[in-house]
């Protein structure tokens, strides 16, 4: 072989490793750019209109459950010591029938009671896990919170909570109040929003597995489509702001 042929055989070869180098590089580049842009820019701004939406379609029962809060008989029927419960159970009642919600309860800081349109079912107690959520609730900086668990007057029921606090006319904690919406109806909300935004959406629960919850966890909204650690913005708090 000449050693002309040789020369070209040789740079041939160059060329075409460093093509193939200068290509690989192109690609990782393109895609490691692309990864970044999509993580700090493209996903947070979804997750932030998903967090948008969501809130928008809970305003009425967050409302509700702030009305409930605000509510002066239900303040003074409190402060007053709690007589006749049938007149906050009758109350709870209309709540539930006239914005067809699922429950509606009432649990009182004095006595913790757990009223619900049923009557009195139970008194929460720090010993019970199922009860986490009220002593939680007590402490929190936040107005509400909204949380999803096994409703107590039906285990075998799913049940998104809207939790308010309740405070006197000095502004001291007497309890907590709220709704319930069934799971299914925000599992529609939420099939609506990943169709809406081309999404996997779903809700994580700390270290605990869906189906483990109790009332004083709070959820996570999460997007599922890259295996990094992904940006802050794209970890959602179903928590209201303090």
């Amino acid at each position: 072989m000449s050693k002309k042929l040789k020369m070209m055989i040789a740079l041939t070869v160059l060329m075409m490793v460093g093509f193939i180098s200068t290509s690989l590089l192109s690609y990782f580049t393109a895609r490691n750019s692309l990864f970044d842009q999509v993580s700090n820019s493209a996903l947070p701004l979804t997750s932030d209109n998903i967090y948008s939406k969501i809130q928008q379609d809970l305003l009425l029962p967050i409302f509700i459950s702030s009305v409930m809060a605000q509510d002066t008989f239900v303040r003074d029927w409190t402060i007053a010591g709690e007589k006749d419960p049938d007149k906050i159970v009758r109350y709870l009642n209309e709540i539930q029938h006239k914005y067809h919600t699922v429950t509606s309860f009432y649990v009182s800081e004095r006595t913790r009671n757990y009223y619900h349109p049923s009557g009195i079912i139970k008194q929460v107690s720090k010993k019970e896990l199922q009860d986490a959520w009220y002593f939680r609730n007590r402490t929190m900086k936040a107005e509400y919170e909204i949380n999803i668990d096994r409703d107590s007057a039906d285990m075998s029921s799913m049940t998104v909570f809207i939790n308010h606090r309740v405070f006197d006319y000095s502004g001291n904690f007497i309890g907590v109040i709220g709704i319930g919406l069934g799971v299914k109806t925000v599992q529609t909300l939420i099939e609506q929003y990943q169709q809406c935004f081309a999404r996997i959406i779903f809700f994580t629960i700390g270290p605990l597995k869906i189906g483990e919850t109790n009332r004083g966890i709070s959820f996570t909204l999460k997007a599922t489509h890259f295996p990094r650690k992904l940006s802050p913005k794209t970890t959602w708090n179903f928590l209201a702001p303090p």
